[in-house]
């Protein structure tokens, strides 16, 4: 069998288990939160199997950025079982609420090592979104008293729809999970404020971007660590052209140091991960 149609048959396989999961009931889940807890491999297992198609939902958002859908879904199980290991019923938060941070935070980071570096919003449009885009989503909501679509808030501000909905998905870490319709889809509400499962969360994933970065840049030549703060680090992006002019280099050989120093600092956030 060939590697591709592994992948498919093991996709199909999940998704019919996922379809087959019950859904918990919050004393169900808390029932079962409470025996993983004490040790209960069963009732760790139960609660997995029934967050399963959180697990997939949230993969199909992920794969817009053109990333293979069953790695999406194996990172996305992996943040499922973390959240499971630290999650506490007792809160009284559901578990869907504090498990959809952890698997979009491990799909993500993902994300981060097989696309690019992590770089600040460089284009116009960008930067436009990442000033605006709450503010205009709260506008609309007052005026409306509706949670404004992608396209009204594309609209408004002059970009594109694809745009709105690639930073929405990268600022929609607070958002709270509340179920599924009946496709399997997850219902998302806007919180009024992060549980402490999430600011805890929040803190830790901050923290391990911020010391894999720095720790990643370390390891860089001088002129690997000028040319990655120029194109992503500083607020306005510089073109491979401008840097090269002011370095003494083509643009081509810029070109080249970028991707060198990129390629070193995957290798050792992954390490490190």
């Amino acid at each position: 069998m060939k590697a591709s149609e592994s992948r498919d048959s093991g996709l199909d396989a999940l998704l019919k288990a996922a379809k087959k999961a019950p859904m918990l009931s919050a004393e169900e889940e808390l029932k079962l939160a409470r025996e993983a807890g004490a040790g209960s491999s069963v009732g760790f297992e139960r609660l997995l199997k029934s967050h399963l198609r959180l697990v997939l939902t949230i993969a199909h958002e992920f794969s817009a950025y053109g990333l293979p859908l069953d790695d999406l879904v194996s990172e996305g199980l992996l943040g499922l079982c973390e959240a499971a290991r630290r999650y506490d019923p007792e809160r009284g938060v559901r578990l869907a609420a504090y498990a959809a941070w952890w698997i979009r935070a491990y799909m993500r980071r993902y994300t981060i090592f097989n696309r690019r570096i992590v770089r600040t919003p460089s284009s116009r449009h960008g930067r436009k979104l990442l000033a605006n885009l709450r503010r205009v989503q709260r506008e609309i909501s007052q005026a409306t008293g509706e949670r404004p679509d992608a396209e009204t808030v594309a609209t408004v501000l002059g970009v594109g729809v694809r745009d709105v909905e690639e930073m929405e998905s990268a600022l929609s870490g607070r958002d709270i999970a509340c179920g599924f319709d009946p496709e399997g889809r997850a219902l998302d509400l806007p919180s009024e404020g992060p549980s402490p499962e999430v600011l805890v969360a929040e803190t830790e994933e901050r923290k391990w971007s911020m010391d894999a970065v720095h720790g990643a840049m370390r390891g860089l030549s001088k002129r690997e660590r000028h040319i990655l703060r120029e194109r992503y680090l500083t607020e306005e992006s510089s073109s491979l052209a401008s840097i090269g002019r002011g370095m003494g280099l083509s643009r081509e050989r810029v070109r080249q140091l970028e991707h060198q120093a990129q390629a070193k600092m995957r290798d050792v956030i992954r390490a490190s991960a």
